[in-house]
């Protein structure tokens, strides 16, 4: 249990580590906030479509793509009924009220990630080190992603000490349950990620794209934006793959 508990705060410190970042964000201007939000909807929009949607059919086939529809259309319903999606072009930023949607599909991805360490505690030294250092660097973009959101929400810096660290400690939490309670079959959990990468899909085109054009950051904020979701697409497919 040690080693995995080991690589399960590794994870946590990469994730919490980028998430971090946003405190150096603070009083940013609009231009600025703009290009965090590009950052931020590639990198979501990346995790959405290169990395939750794939691994939840891989585990759920069908059931995967329900979960990713209704995660879409409940968050969106939600808001329409809540009226807590805003007029993004009033200069206002990023909705806070509109930030526990991603904070929910950011828990789920971190818990996924955590039962996946635990999943594999019986696995050889070299499996789970190898497993531990591809989600460790896994996390990364996904915290970066978190700070450059959480930037253009002009959350405070104890929103952004909390949100970090309660999402950064799922991942151990997650790894050590694993090994002592039961957890969600194949099944569920390819259901849950799919509805999680339907979140952070929601989340990206409707929330955080319509920042891109704030002010005039809109040619830079699309290039931004486009080369952020491409590379990272590119590294997920690749080197960031766990």
């Amino acid at each position: 249990m040690s080693a995995v508990l080991l690589l399960a705060l590794l994870a946590m410190a990469g994730f919490s580590g980028a998430s971090f970042a946003a405190i150096f964000g603070k009083g940013s201007s609009d231009s600025r906030r703009s290009y965090s939000a590009a950052i931020a909807a590639g990198i979501l929009l990346a995790l959405a479509f290169a990395d939750l949607f794939p691994e939840g059919l891989e585990m759920a086939g069908i059931g995967a793509i329900a979960g990713f529809v209704a995660g879409f259309v409940l968050l969106f319903l939600a808001e329409a009924l809540g009226r807590v999606h805003a007029d993004h072009l009033s200069g206002g930023g990023v909705v806070k009220g509109a930030l526990w949607p991603l904070f929910v599909g950011l828990a789920v991805h971190n818990l996924a990630d955590g039962f996946v360490l635990g999943a594999v505690a019986g696995s050889s030294a070299a499996v789970s080190g190898l497993l531990g250092l591809g989600i460790l660097v896994h996390q990364v973009p996904v915290g970066l992603s978190l700070a450059a959101i959480l930037v253009a929400a002009r959350a405070t810096r104890a929103t952004i000490v909390r949100a970090t660290l309660v999402l950064g400690l799922a991942i151990p939490f997650a790894a050590v349950s694993t090994m002592a309670l039961p957890v969600p079959d194949e099944e569920a959990l390819g259901l849950l990620t799919g509805a999680a990468g339907g979140v952070l899909a929601y989340m990206g085109a409707a929330h955080l794209l319509p920042e891109t054009q704030v002010g005039n950051a809109g040619r830079l904020s699309a290039v931004l934006f486009t080369g952020t979701l491409v590379v990272t697409t590119l590294a997920l497919m690749t080197v960031l793959g766990d």
